[in-house]
C-alpha cells in the first residue's frame, strides 16, 4: 500500500499520486495533525496553496528524511513550535532546488547590498527564493539578476524597505487615530511654544507624546518625517522634564517647541 501525505487516501503500489490531491503518494501514511508534538507543545502551520503538487510532494520527502514530526491539512502544513528553525530551512532548501539558474549569457542587473544589516539580506534572498527569481551573490557579496527580472527585483526592495520602515516605529494603537495625535500635539506646542507653564497644555502634550511613540507608520506620512516629529517630541519633552536654566530660564523648552510646531504646521 502506499499513502497520500495530504489526504491520507490509500492506494495500490503503483499508485504514484493522489487521484484527489495531485501530489505523490508515500509506503508509509501520514501522521494526524492532533498527534504533532506532545500535549504541552504549540503548533505552527505553513501555508502552501500557492505550491504546486511537485513541490509540496519535494517538501514532504525532505520532512521525512530529516524526521521532523509534521501534518498535512490539504496544502496546510502543521509542525511543532519547537521545529520552526529546522522547517525554515527544509523549506528554503526545497526552494532552492527549484529555482533557475542565472543565465550568464543574458543582460545582467546588479544590487550593492553593502549597506543592508544581515537580516535584511535574508529577508532579500528568503523573497527572491519565494518569487523564483533566479539570482547570484559575486565575490563582492553584491546581488546579481537577470535583466528581465528587473522591475519585479525593484518592486521587493520596495515592499522590504516599506516593512522595515514600519518596524522602525511603534506596535500602533488601536481605536487611535494618527491625525488626532498630530493635531494635539501641534496646538499643544503651539500654546507652550508662548507659555512653557500652561499646565493644560503640558497635560495635553504629555498624553500627545505617550500615544505618538506607540503609533506604527501611518498610511500617507513618509518615515523620515515621522522620525524627525519623533524626534521633536522627545525633544520638548526632555526640556519640559528638565524644567527652566538657571540662567537661559525656559528658552530650551520655548525652542523645542516652535520647532515641533513649525515640523507639524504643513499637515494641520
Amino acid at each position: 500500500m502506499v499513502w497520500c501525505f495530504q489526504c491520507g487516501a490509500s492506494y495500490d503500489e503503483d499508485a504514484a499520486e493522489c487521484v484527489e490531491c495531485g501530489v505523490a503518494t508515500f509506503p508509509t501514511p501520514p501522521q494526524p495533525a492532533e498527534e504533532v508534538g506532545g500535549p504541552d507543545d504549540e503548533q505552527l502551520a505553513y501555508e502552501f496553496h500557492e505550491w504546486s503538487p511537485d513541490s509540496r510532494g519535494r517538501l514532504e520527502a525532505a520532512l521525512r528524511a530529516q524526521e521532523l514530526e509534521h501534518a498535512w491539512l490539504g496544502p496546510t502544513l502543521i509542525v511543532c513550535e519547537a521545529d520552526e528553525e529546522a522547517v525554515d530551512k527544509t523549506v528554503e532548501g526545497v526552494l532552492r532546488a527549484q529555482l533557475p539558474k542565472l543565465d550568464k549569457s543574458q543582460p545582467a542587473v546588479v544590487y550593492e547590498l553593502g549597506d543592508y544589516d544581515e537580516a535584511h539580506k535574508a529577508d532579500v534572498l528568503s523573497e527572491l527564493l519565494s518569487e523564483g527569481i533566479a539570482h547570484e551573490i559575486d565575490y563582492a557579496g553584491n546581488l546579481e539578476v537577470a535583466e528581465a527580472d528587473e522591475e519585479a527585483v525593484d518592486a521587493l526592495f520596495d515592499r522590504l524597505s516599506s516593512t522595515a520602515a514600519q518596524r522602525q516605529f511603534g506596535p500602533g494603537l488601536p481605536g487611535v487615530e494618527p491625525y488626532q495625535v498630530l493635531e494635539t500635539l501641534f496646538f499643544s506646542s503651539d500654546r507652550l511654544r508662548r507659555n512653557t507653564s500652561d499646565t493644560k497644555a503640558m497635560e495635553d502634550f504629555a498624553l500627545a507624546h505617550d500615544q505618538v511613540v506607540q503609533l506604527s507608520l501611518p498610511w500617507g506620512y513618509e518615515p523620515d518625517f515621522w522620525r524627525a516629529m519623533l524626534d521633536a517630541a522627545d525633544g520638548l519633552r526632555e526640556a519640559l522634564v528638565a524644567g527652566p536654566d538657571p540662567v537661559e530660564g525656559d528658552a530650551a523648552a520655548g525652542q523645542a517647541a516652535e520647532a515641533l510646531r513649525e515640523l507639524l504646521r504643513r499637515y494641520m
